[in-house]
C-alpha cells in the first residue's frame, strides 16, 4: 500500500504559532488546522509553514519540495494556506534567520528560504540592513496593494496548474484576507480560470481562518497564551472539521 502524505504549507496560522504560547512548537503543529486534518483524513502531515511567510515564500516551499522528494508509490495531497496579500518577499543577499527563529520544528525547510526576506507591514526586521529594505517594499505595498493581490493570484494559479500537472490532490484557504472587491477590475481575468472546488470560499474574507475566529462570536475562543494574537486550539479544531466536511462532499 502507497504512503499517505499531506504537505501543509503557509504562515504562523498554519504552523499554529502561539497555541501553547511559543511562537513555533512540535505541539503547535501537532494541533495545527493541517495536522489535525491530515490526521482526520488518514495522511501523515508534512508541515512546511514558516511564521511571518509571503504568499511567494509559501508557494516556492512547495515547488522546492517536490523538486527534493520521490513521490513515486506515495499518495500525496497538498493544503495550502495563503497569508495576507500585502507580503512580499524580498530577494536578500545575506542569510536570513527564519529556520532558527519561526521554522525550527517545520517538519522539512526550503533550502532557498534563507535567500528571501519575508516583507510584513508589521515587522520592521532586526538588523539594519533588514530595515532598510523593509522600509523601502512597505512604502510601495500600501500605495499599491492592488499590484500585490495581482501577484497573489498568480501564485494561486502557478500551484494550480503545478499540482493539477502532477496529478496530486490539493486544496487551497485563505488565513488572512487575501482578495478586495475595489481590485476586481484588475483580478477578474484570473478569476475566471481558478479552480473554486479546490479553493475553500476564495473571495469571503469573512471566512478566512484567522478572521473568522478573530470576529466577535466567536470572542469565547480568544487564546490567552498569544501575545501576536494567532488562535487557540478550538479554533484549529474547528477548522480541520470545517475543511474535513468540505473535502468529503466534493473531493
Amino acid at each position: 500500500m502507497s504512503e499517505k502524505i499531506m504537505i501543509i504549507a503557509g504562515c504562523s496560522h498554519t504552523a499554529g504559532s502561539e497555541i501553547d504560547g511559543e511562537l513555533d512548537s512540535a505541539m503547535n503543529r501537532s494541533l495545527s488546522y493541517g495536522n489535525v486534518l491530515a490526521k482526520k483524513l488518514g495522511y501523515r502531515p508534512i508541515n512546511l509553514a514558516i511564521g511571518g511567510s509571503t504568499n511567494g515564500a509559501i508557494a516556492r516551499s512547495v515547488l522546492d519540495w517536490f523538486q527534493n522528494h520521490d513521490i513515486t508509490d506515495k499518495e500525496v495531497f497538498v493544503l495550502i494556506g495563503w497569508t495576507e496579500s500585502t507580503r512580499v518577499d524580498a530577494p536578500f543577499q545575506y542569510p536570513t534567520w527564519y529556520d532558527k527563529v519561526v521554522g525550527k520544528f517545520a517538519d522539512w525547510i526550503s533550502p532557498s528560504m534563507s535567500n528571501f526576506l519575508h516583507i510584513n507591514l508589521s515587522f520592521k526586521g532586526y538588523t539594519d540592513r533588514e530595515k532598510d529594505i523593509q522600509e523601502d517594499y512597505q512604502s510601495f505595498i500600501v500605495k499599491r496593494t492592488e499590484f500585490f493581490e495581482l501577484y497573489s493570484v498568480n501564485l494561486v494559479l502557478q500551484m494550480q496548474f503545478f499540482l493539477k500537472h502532477l496529478g496530486v490532490k490539493y486544496l487551497m484557504i485563505n488565513t488572512m484576507h487575501m482578495f478586495s472587491e475595489s481590485n476586481e477590475k484588475y483580478l477578474k481575468s484570473y478569476f475566471n480560470i481558478i479552480d473554486k472546488k479546490h479553493y475553500y470560499k476564495v473571495f469571503n474574507n469573512k471566512e478566512s481562518f484567522y478572521t473568522k475566529y478573530k470576529d466577535s462570536e466567536y470572542n469565547s475562543y480568544r487564546n490567552p497564551k498569544a501575545i501576536y494574537g494567532h488562535h487557540g486550539v478550538e479554533p484549529h479544531r474547528l477548522y480541520a472539521e470545517e475543511l474535513y466536511n468540505y473535502i468529503m462532499e466534493t473531493q
